[in-house]
C-alpha cells in the first residue's frame, strides 16, 4: 500500500494564521462529527505563524529540513525525520528555521475522541504524554528511537482513511490513534526524564476518579470546591493544592473546562440555540456562559459556531 498517495502540500501559514485569535488561540477546523485531521504542510520565512495555544493535541513529524520551536520558554530543536509533540494550553512556534524551509505532516486530534465527553475516565491513560507537559518536558523525540518513523506511518494510514470515505473508516482511523498514543506512552515511560512522571500521573488520576465520574454525572448541577474535597475525603486546602498539582489548574476552571467541551459538541452538532446550551451544560447565566467559552476557547460562541458552519 502506497501510503503517501493522495498527499497534497499546502502552505502552512495560509492554513494555520487565520484560524489563530487576537488571543492566540489556535482553533482548529475539524469535521464537527470526527474531529482528527492530518495535513501536510511547507513552511518557509518570513512567513509567520504567531506563537498559539490551542484546546486540542498534535503530534508534528518533520519530514525534510529542521527548525527551533519554542514551547513556553523552551527550546526545542526538531530536525528532519524527529517528533514534536505538544498538549494544549502552551504557547508554541517556530522560534527560528535552520534550513530554508521545512515540511511537515501534522496530526491534530480532540482528546474526546479518546475518553468522550468525560472530564477523563476511561481512556485518559492514552493521553498521559499529553498531560504531564510541563516546564523542561522532552517534546522532540528523536528519529534514532525508531518512534518516529512508526508514528508517521500510522498518521499516514489515518489521512487514508479520511479520504476513503469506508463507512468504517472513523473506527479504522481511532485505532490506529490509540496505535500512536501507545507507542508515544511506552516512549516516555522509558524515558529517563519522563518515566517518573508517567507513573505518578497514572496513580494521582486514580486517585482524582471518582471525582472525575462524578463531575460527568452532575456537571449541570451547581459543584463547589468543598463538595469536591468532600468526595475525596481531603481537607478543602489539600485538595486545592493536590487537583492543582496533577490536572495544571485550579478545580472549578476544570469544571468549567468541562461544560464548555460539552457546549462545544453541542453547537458542532446540534442546532439547539446558544442560550439552551448554556443551560443544557451548567450556566445559569448565558453572559457568564459567553465570557467562560471566550476565556477557554478564544472567541465567542455565536463566532464558534459560525467558524464550524463554514468549514
Amino acid at each position: 500500500m502506497n501510503q503517501t498517495v493522495g498527499i497534497q502540500w499546502v502552505n502552512g501559514t495560509q492554513v494555520i494564521e487565520p484560524w489563530v485569535t487576537a488571543s492566540g488561540i489556535h482553533v482548529c477546523p475539524f469535521d464537527s462529527s470526527f474531529p482528527m485531521r492530518v495535513q501536510f504542510l511547507r513552511l518557509s520565512p518570513p512567513a509567520a505563524v504567531r506563537m498559539r495555544r490551542h484546546d486540542y493535541f498534535e503530534v508534528l513529524y518533520m519530514k525534510s529540513g529542521s527548525a527551533v520551536y519554542r514551547v513556553q520558554q523552551q527550546e526545542v530543536l526538531v530536525s528532519q525525520d524527529d517528533l514534536f509533540v505538544i498538549g494544549r494550553d502552551m504557547y508554541h512556534g517556530i522560534d527560528k528555521y535552520l534550513t530554508p524551509s521545512i515540511r511537515a505532516e501534522v496530526l491534530c486530534f480532540d482528546p474526546r475522541i479518546i475518553r468522550g465527553d468525560k472530564s477523563t475516565g476511561e481512556g485518559a491513560e492514552y493521553l498521559i504524554p499529553f498531560e504531564v507537559q510541563g516546564r523542561n518536558f522532552p517534546h522532540a523525540i528523536p528519529a534514532s528511537s525508531g518512534v518516529p518513523a512508526q508514528v508517521v506511518d500510522l498518521m499516514r494510514r489515518i489521512h487514508q482513511e479520511a479520504e476513503s470515505g469506508s463507512p468504517y473508516s472513523a473506527l479504522a482511523m481511532k485505532t490506529y490513534l490509540k496505535m500512536i498514543l501507545v507507542l508515544l506512552m511506552n516512549h516516555y515511560a522509558g524515558n529517563a526524564a519522563t518515566a517518573g512522571a508517567v507513573v505518578r500521573k497514572t496513580d494521582h488520576l486514580e486517585r482524582l476518579q471518582p471525582l472525575f465520574d462524578y463531575v460527568d454525572q452532575h456537571y449541570v448541577e451547581n459543584i463547589t470546591v468543598e463538595d469536591a474535597a468532600r468526595l475525596l475525603r481531603m481537607s478543602k486546602s489539600h485538595f486545592m493544592r493536590f487537583f492543582r498539582a496533577v490536572t495544571g489548574q485550579p478545580f472549578i476552571s476544570h469544571l468549567n473546562r468541562s461544560r464548555i467541551e460539552r457546549a462545544q459538541h453541542l453547537m458542532a452538532t446540534t442546532d439547539l440555540l446558544i442560550a439552551a446550551i448554556a443551560q443544557a451544560v451548567g450556566f445559569c447565566d448565558q453572559s457568564y456562559f459567553g465570557v467562560i467559552f471566550r476565556r477557554h476557547v478564544g472567541i465567542t460562541p455565536r463566532e464558534y459556531r459560525r467558524r464550524f458552519q463554514a468549514a
